[in-house]
């Protein structure tokens, strides 16, 4: 079988010494995900922040045993670490569920920045993007890739999103949703078509499915 990689929560790009830049995400989806698959027998490894770490010793802490867990930072350390253990197992499934960082500061401070100023300016580059290289990394790997789009996102350019990023990154499976509409829309876009969930739960067990195929084909 075919070793598996979970990325799971979200970059902490740093400011200074104390503050970060990071995204809403709890990591949960990613969690589970490779809570399932380790509990099915499957060899997986789960690139995580520590928050999506914790949430998941705390919820299923007998399929979190299974998991062998390494704990990231900042977008620059997951790409570091993402790109070690994929150029290791050129082979693998890929399930990229991280909210990765797409800015990080020009000029990090490396103390604590002062309280109390009226403004302040922090001047921020973007980050490389992960999800782009990973087909570069490992060409036969079989890579499941995830968007959460805007609110006002309608299901058909929902679609045209999906299969935009699946085309652009070679993505050979999309986990596509709206950011507020998590529970009642979801859409798979793959090589061989979209499939539309109404149900989050249902949608997840058509993923974990198709995960376990590419694993044990």
């Amino acid at each position: 079988m075919r070793p598996v990689l979970v990325t799971a929560g979200a970059t902490r790009n740093p400011v200074d010494a104390i503050r970060y830049l990071s995204a809403h995400s709890s990591g949960r989806t990613g969690g589970r995900i490779a809570a399932i698959l380790a509990g099915a027998g499957l060899d997986v490894t789960m690139l995580a922040s520590p928050e999506a770490w914790l949430r998941l010793q705390a919820e299923v802490p007998a399929e979190a045993a299974h998991v062998a867990c390494v704990e990231y930072t900042s977008t620059y350390d997951l790409l570091d670490r993402m790109a070690h253990w994929i150029q290791a197992h050129p082979d693998a499934v890929i399930v990229h569920a991280a909210a990765v960082g797409d800015y990080a500061m020009i000029d990090r401070a490396t103390s604590k920045l002062p309280s109390g100023a009226p403004e302040l300016v922090l001047r921020l580059r973007p980050t490389p993007k992960i999800l782009d290289r990973i087909r570069g990394w490992a060409p036969n790997s079989f890579l499941v890739s995830f968007k959460a789009a805007a609110p006002e996102t309608s299901e058909d350019e929902l679609a045209l999103i999906a299969r935009a990023q699946r085309e652009r990154t070679t993505s050979d499976l999309v986990f596509a949703n709206v950011i507020g509409n998590l529970q009642s829309l979801v859409l798979l876009e793959a090589t061989d078509g979209l499939t539309r969930h109404t149900d989050r739960g249902a949608a997840m067990r058509d993923l974990i499915d198709r995960i376990l195929a590419a694993a044990q084909g």
